[in-house]
């Protein structure tokens, strides 16, 4: 909680899903 998404690592997953760092894109 409170991290920048940018600073997670690459093998991050997320909790709730559990989908990978990859599966998500940046919306401006």
């Amino acid at each position: 909680p409170g991290t920048p998404f940018e600073n997670l690592p690459d093998d991050w997953k997320c909790p709730v899903c559990g989908a990978e760092k990859s599966a998500f894109e940046k919306i401006d």
